[in-house]
């Protein structure tokens, strides 16, 4: 049996073969235009993600003509709290956007005024922000009123993919409805009352199901542009965040962070954990068994990506070579990596980088050192509220960001932990979680549990104590710089 797993990021769209046994046979890649728009306003046009597609079906299928017939079931996983409206055939009416787009504040202000932040926290498990589907909606009602009557449907990136591969357009899972901030996390349903005092109207949300329930099967047109036979299983998928935690192979007890273009620390429990301050949230499992308790920064690799253009860096490797020859703690540079707003634990869309205590000595390596260090610090400012719920000794990293040997030790050294590495190809983690949902949605393995035992720890970094107390100061010095500038943004 093979699975076919696509997974929509903001900057390109992956496509995975995977084995019954968890082994990755192929992977294709096809990169995007860049994404439009300002910071405050950020779109892609989702028809990008239907081409590349069938550009990653055809990259990986001429590599592999002989196993088309193996594929058993598709699934898709998707970039969370987007908001795309589509009509009633599926047709996008506009851009989709990103959840980095965060022009809904005004709908904010005016969503914590009528329901509450405290009271959609306790319901859906998710912090209230401009960046929320429930907030965009909102606005699109107030901004697009024309637009807003001829939806028919509103839908994450996952789910339009499996419209395109289904023609069901009435799809979409408990992960993506509750970070959205649309549904009940305790009753797994959309919370009704609440969309009726904002005057949405929930039949232009989508059915809710497990992501393992089948969505529907491969219609002939899509067959056609993926070269695979009609009436292929189609999964309901997840968002990337799920679907993640289910790649990472995480057991009770342990954590994970998936470091990419954005990061986030996770770890499963079977019941949601509510912060009294709101610094985290909460989202289903893919089965909807578990509950991933999630800490995200909006700005991971995304730092990196943007240092390297700024430095005039060719590629990640001579980014490391760079970063590698300064030393721990940047000569005391210290750099606030919140480019686009930042999320946990501090939540503040307005929020803007900072390099503090720059001084003539330093070079283009301390920077790209501080981006290694700041992103670092911002993940340990999460893991300090996990912390408070549960012990934390070893942390598997995952994503792009896992390959370089150097952040892995920077990890490991600010958060005081081991830090491993999985089985898992990084770029293949989030593709592998929804090919576990689909070999449960067609009945070869009982549930994720079952999927994911093949899933191994590999390397070890363990702290080095020196560079820790080091860090340990520069954390202070972190920690203080937000709260001095916020007023000031």
């Amino acid at each position: 049996m093979l699975f076919l797993a696509f997974d929509i990021g903001t900057s390109a769209i992956k496509s995975t073969l995977i084995a019954q046994s968890g082994g990755v046979v192929d992977f294709a890649e096809h990169k995007y235009p860049p994404v439009n728009g300002a910071i405050s306003s950020t779109e892609q046009n989702p028809e990008t993600w239907w081409s590349g597609a069938a550009h990653c079906a055809d990259e990986l299928f001429s590599r592999n003509p002989a196993v088309c017939a193996q594929v058993q079931a598709i699934g898709v996983s998707g970039h969370m709290l987007g908001c795309l409206p589509v009509d009633n055939n599926g047709s996008p009416l506009r851009p989709a956007m990103l959840h980095s787009d965060t022009r809904a504040v005004a709908e904010e202000a005016e969503i914590a005024d009528a329901v509450g932040r405290e009271t959609l926290y306790r319901r859906t498990g998710n912090t209230l922000s401009a960046q929320s589907t429930l907030c965009k909606i909102l606005w699109l009602k107030r901004s697009e009123p024309e637009l807003y009557a001829k939806t028919s449907r509103f839908l994450q990136s996952k789910d339009y993919l499996t419209a395109k591969l289904t023609g069901n357009i009435d799809s979409s899972d408990y992960s993506d409805a509750a970070h959205a901030e649309l549904a009940d996390i305790h009753r797994l349903t959309y919370m009704d009352d609440v969309l009726s005092e904002l005057g949405i109207d929930i039949r232009k949300l989508p059915a809710l199901h497990r992501g393992t329930d089948i969505a529907g099967h491969l219609m002939p047109g899509a067959a056609r542009a993926l070269h695979l036979t009609q009436g292929i299983p189609v999964i309901v998928g997840g968002g990337d965040g799920a679907c993640a935690n289910a790649g990472s192979g995480i057991a009770p007890g342990s954590m994970y962070c998936c470091l990419g273009t954005t990061a986030w620390l996770s770890y499963n429990e079977k019941r949601p954990v509510l912060d009294p301050y709101m610094r985290i949230f909460d989202i289903p499992s893919l089965d909807g068994a578990d509950i991933g308790i999630f800490g995200t920064m909006q700005a991971a690799g995304r730092c990196v990506d943007w240092a390297k253009k700024l430095f005039h860096i060719s590629s990640d490797r001579h980014f490391n070579e760079l970063a590698a020859l300064s030393p721990a703690g940047s000569d005391g540079l210290v750099f606030l990596p919140y480019l686009e707003g930042e999320r946990s634990p501090i939540f503040d869309a307005r929020a803007r980088g900072v390099f503090f205590n720059i001084n003539a000595d330093h070079r283009r390596e301390h920077f790209c050192r501080a981006v290694f260090e700041g992103v670092a610090y911002a993940l340990r400012s999460i893991l300090d509220v996990h912390r408070l719920s549960v012990q934390v000794t070893d942390l598997r990293v995952i994503g792009g960001g896992s390959n370089s040997a150097l952040w892995r030790q920077i990890l490991a050294d600010i958060w005081g932990v081991n830090v491993w590495t999985t089985s898992v190809k990084a770029s293949s983690v989030t593709s592998l979680g929804v090919a576990m949902a689909a070999s449960v949605g067609v009945g070869a393995y009982k549930n994720l549990a079952e999927a994911s035992a093949a899933i191994t720890l590999m390397e070890k970094t363990a702290p080095i104590p020196e560079n820790g107390q080091l860090f340990d100061k520069l954390y202070d010095t972190f920690l203080q710089l937000y709260p001095r500038v916020r007023a000031l943004y």
